[in-house]
């Protein structure tokens, strides 16, 4: 996985993943990038929450294109896997370091004290969709900030991806319904 190439350590780690059935890869990352906010109620709540009413998403939007254009990166894009990343501040302000026309080779070698790098990959294979989350501080009191943040972060960050693995679920079994003799989509969903 290219994700263990990227943030081959991490001081956070979490995984989850769901069983999707046969297809080709391409077919379950379009999925993945395709989730709408609207298609899982549970991140308006989240993101009521997280930020107190202040952001209203789109409902239309993709998840992933909001994530992007809110600092995020895509690291790495393949058939069968797709990394978003970016190096955030910890304090002092807010925002994530600019990557480049190369954002995986510059997350991966950041190493700006006061950061702390975040990546998350969707990977198929073997009918089952995963996700996981990687996190990395730059030094010693990045990683105690965030911990203490990873306390109260975890469990919805988690929410989200699995809610996310789900809504990709849904939308490969929807395609699958439209298109019951398409040669690239079988029908033995586990």
């Amino acid at each position: 996985m290219e994700l263990d190439r990227l943030l081959p350590v991490w001081d956070q780690r979490e995984r989850h993943r769901v069983a999707v059935g046969e297809a080709p890869a391409p077919e379950v990352i379009a999925a993945v990038e395709a989730v709408r906010w609207r298609d899982v109620p549970v991140f308006h709540t989240i993101m009521l929450f997280g930020t107190l009413g202040a952001k209203r998403a789109e409902s239309g939007r993709p998840f992933l294109e909001a994530m992007v254009s809110g600092g995020f990166s895509v690291l790495h894009r393949s058939p069968d896997e797709l990394v978003i990343g970016a190096a955030a501040r910890s304090s002092g302000g807010s925002g994530v370091a600019e990557l480049g026309a190369e954002p995986g080779a510059a997350f991966r070698d950041f190493d700006g004290s006061g950061h702390y790098k975040v990546a998350f990959n969707f990977h198929y294979a073997d009918g089952e969709l995963s996700t996981e989350t990687r996190v990395l501080s730059t030094d010693a009191a990045t990683r105690r900030r965030f911990q203490r943040y990873w306390l109260m972060i975890r469990v919805p960050s988690g929410l989200i991806r699995q809610e996310w693995l789900r809504a990709a679920r849904r939308r490969l079994e929807r395609e699958r319904a439209q298109h019951p003799d398409s040669p690239s989509l079988r029908k033995d969903v586990t």
